[in-house]
């Protein structure tokens, strides 16, 4: 298994990949990043392997009948999340949940979107005919115990929560977040608001970003996986995000596309400026990165008149906090990977 920052460095001297065939071939790797003691901001960009790769036919309501294929539910597993990608068409780049119980009582060739997920990157309402032939994948999602299966060594239970290692995920609804806790079995894993009930399966979406705390001994985090080949949807929503790469490669503000042109809102003074926070293990404080007013400079507050547009300040695995004046649901990041 080639180490990601090879692979892709291979990629780009050998010339383009073609990833809209079904004969493409999936770039396989890995991802290392330690977890010191305290928080750590986490992003994991590679993908479960695709249960169903092909072309979607016409969606009736929140069913979605797919080629070549005579029970859609036999693709998916019981109790776990799965998710769809859409890989071309006028949605390309957009994923939807699953609804993967009442896919799998379907017992048909359609799968059934779950219209109501706040995953979704696009209204499953305002579909119409625009997955009709595009090529769409489904993989199961990252669930919370997929991570802590990546986690080398182990991370700690208690059945006290702020003695437990915990993975934390932020809410941009209620602007605050989420903290899951590992119980003392090393096994299950609960919410610090969601009473006995098991949280194992809570899903960490493509390009959401987390934190995991460990409150003593440092570990390695090795996820493996596979390198999306499309076009990613990134939508904003006003206020702070928790976000994470949808490709395993490091970003400055300019690969990001975050300029004035692409809707961000820049402004001389940081707190009236959209953002890039970065969170420093080390210091256990943020690196606030803000736009000028000139829409297209990026400086830090701590880094004087030092422009960082090209710098790469957000880190390939990690998770970066985007603070935005207005939303843009439309964001789409093109494929590096071509």
């Amino acid at each position: 298994m080639l180490n990601l920052a090879a692979a892709l460095t291979l990629i780009a001297s050998l010339g383009s990949v073609q990833a809209q065939t079904s004969s493409y071939s999936d770039i396989v790797g890995y991802q290392t990043t330690s977890l010191g003691v305290g928080l750590n901001p986490i992003g994991i960009p590679l993908l479960n392997p695709d249960l169903f790769k092909g072309s979607a036919v016409n969606l009736s309501g929140s069913n979605l009948s797919l080629s070549s294929v005579s029970n859609a539910g036999t693709l998916l597993t019981n109790g776990e999340p799965h998710y769809l990608e859409v890989y071309s068409g006028p949605l390309k780049g957009d994923r939807f949940d699953i609804d993967t119980a009442a896919t799998i009582a379907a017992s048909n060739n359609t799968i059934v979107l779950n219209g109501s997920s706040a995953n979704n990157t696009f209204s499953v309402s305002g579909i119409g005919s625009s997955l009709d032939g595009a090529s769409v994948a489904i993989r199961r999602h990252i669930t919370l115990e997929k991570i802590q299966s990546f986690v080398q060594g182990s991370l700690v239970g208690n059945n006290t929560p702020a003695n437990a290692d915990q993975i934390l995920i932020f809410n941009p609804s209620t602007q605050s977040f989420l903290t899951y806790y590992l119980r003392l079995d090393g096994v299950t894993w609960r919410g610090s608001t969601t009473g006995t009930t098991a949280q194992n399966k809570i899903p960490v979406p493509p390009g959401v970003g987390v934190f995991i705390k460990k409150n003593s001994s440092a570990v390695n985090l090795v996820a493996t996986g596979s390198v999306r080949q499309n076009d990613f949807s990134l939508p904003y929503v006003t206020g702070l995000q928790l976000l994470a790469p949808g490709f395993p490669m490091a970003l400055s503000p300019s690969s990001l596309g975050a300029l004035g042109s692409n809707g961000w809102s820049g402004n001389n003074t940081p707190a009236s400026a959209d953002q890039i926070q970065i969170f420093n293990t080390g210091s256990g404080t943020f690196a606030t990165y803000y736009l000028r007013l000139d829409g297209v400079t990026w400086r830090g507050t701590t880094t004087g008149t030092t422009t960082q547009t090209s710098n790469n300040i957000i880190a390939d695995a990690g998770a970066f906090f985007v603070k935005r004046a207005s939303a843009d649901a439309n964001n789409v990041l093109i494929n590096p990977v071509q």
